[in-house]
């Protein structure tokens, strides 16, 4: 109900202007009997209270999101992305659409990928996704949308009757142009609110009909006995030149301190030995 109170006074207040201008209208022209009460009527409708419009039926508008971990070989990160994108653009029965994808680089590579696809494709990317490493975890979650179908189902009901009833009132105003203006005027901004309902209406379903999968790709490091040595040997130059750079900023610190330090030492062991002889 919270979304038919905030649209009922938004109609009802453009269409107030409509009333008045027909019950305002010069002499020569007579409103034909029931107009006004038309008004009225079409100002207070509201929807069916059981939603029966949309067809909704309880528990199944369910929004799923589908979560998959895959630990992969080293250097099996890319090419396994790669495939599953593949896939993803060859998937035109489940309409799949790719969302998100990236790649990370470095010691431990990682890869994510999110699509948007009918039900029976998920499983085929899954699988797909398994053939590439080892399936570390699967998580599913989903998220009931009854509610705002329904609401938004009464709020669409609510909307096609009050522009059926502008329509019948538009037949009944004759030739009257200021009346006529008003009345337009009411069912652009009716027909403008139907758009509107309606889109977020194809977004819901949309949501409904297709699941979201999110696919997070891992690289296996340090499996092998010999990787760690591999790293560390192929990293050797680089290390090397970090510690000399280290040990040239270390002595620059150490410089002015050992400066001071055979200073003061300098001045303690003279005022010593002046102590002793006295």
């Amino acid at each position: 109900m919270g979304k038919r109170t905030l649209i009922l006074p938004t109609i009802v207040k453009s269409s107030v202007f409509a009333l008045l201008l027909l019950q305002g209208c010069s002499a020569k022209y007579a409103p034909p009997p029931g107009a006004a009460g038309a008004v009225a009527e079409a100002r207070m409708a509201g929807p069916a209270t059981d939603g029966s419009s949309a067809g909704v039926q309880r528990g199944k508008y369910l929004a799923y999101e589908h979560s998959v971990t895959v630990d992969s070989p080293e250097g099996g990160v890319k090419p396994l992305l790669d495939k599953l994108v593949g896939a993803c653009q060859a998937d035109a029965t489940n309409q799949c659409t790719l969302l998100a994808s990236g790649l990370e680089g470095g010691r431990e590579s990682s890869a994510h990928f999110r699509v948007r696809v009918k039900r029976p494709g998920i499983e085929k990317l899954i699988a797909l996704a398994a053939t590439g490493g080892e399936l570390a975890s699967r998580n599913t979650s989903a998220e009931d949308l009854e509610g705002p179908i329904r609401d938004n189902a009464k709020r669409l009901d609510m909307l096609r009757s009050y522009r059926e009833k502008l329509l019948a009132l538009e037949s009944k105003v004759g030739n009257n142009a200021e009346a006529l203006i008003k009345l337009s005027q009411e069912l652009a901004t009716v027909q403008s609110e139907l758009e509107s309902a309606t889109g977020v209406e194809a977004r819901l379903m949309e949501r409904v009909n297709m699941d979201l999968l999110n696919v997070s790709i891992q690289s296996r490091t340090q499996r092998g006995f010999w990787s760690p040595v591999k790293r560390a040997t192929g990293e050797f130059g680089s290390n090397l030149s970090e510690g000399i750079a280290s040990a040239i900023t270390g002595l620059a610190y150490l410089l002015p301190w050992s400066l001071i330090l055979f200073l003061a030492g300098f001045v303690v062991r003279k005022i010593w030995r002046r102590m002793r002889r006295k």
